[in-house]
């Protein structure tokens, strides 16, 4: 991808909190190529920051889809703490946000959210480290340096 700037999205629970000494050099590593991190996580905003910085995890942005409805009043609220939105909201959000950000490839462990996705979506399996994304296995066993590779190997020849 040195035609253009890579945009990659990964997902926070599931994904980066399996692995974060991974993706702490993973997302160096991405920046360092001068490409865009965004962590797209159900999870609240405050939430995922603290736990990025306190790993040192890059990115560019964090979109959290709880503070998303919540800011447009799609969240109900539950006495005991809980809270919903609706399924047909909160499974496609991730990938809207993907496709009106540009993103590239998601990196997600949800396999349901992938229904939604014209964006190559990488399904994650937290057992094994790796994902599956147009019949390819890309595998985050390997070196962070290796991994990214896989992924750009992924975008350049998806068309």
């Amino acid at each position: 991808m040195t035609s253009s700037k890579c945009k990659i999205g990964i997902d926070f629970h599931g994904v980066i909190t399996v692995s974060p000494a991974f993706f702490r050099d993973f997302t160096a590593l991405a920046f360092e190529r001068g490409y865009e991190v965004f962590i797209i996580s159900g999870g609240p905003y405050l939430v995922v920051k603290n736990f990025l910085d306190s790993w040192k995890i890059r990115y560019n942005n964090i979109f959290s889809l709880i503070d998303h409805f919540a800011s447009r009043g799609q969240v109900k609220y539950f006495a005991n703490g809980n809270f919903k939105v609706p399924d047909e909201l909160w499974n496609k959000a991730k990938a809207d946000y993907c496709l009106q950000n540009g993103i590239d490839i998601q990196i997600d462990d949800t396999p349901s959210y992938g229904v939604s996705f014209s964006t190559p979506f990488c399904c994650y399996n937290s057992a094994n480290r790796t994902c599956q994304v147009g019949g390819k296995i890309i595998d985050f066993n390997t070196s962070p340096e290796q991994s990214l590779q896989e992924v750009e190997d992924f975008l350049r020849h998806k068309h």
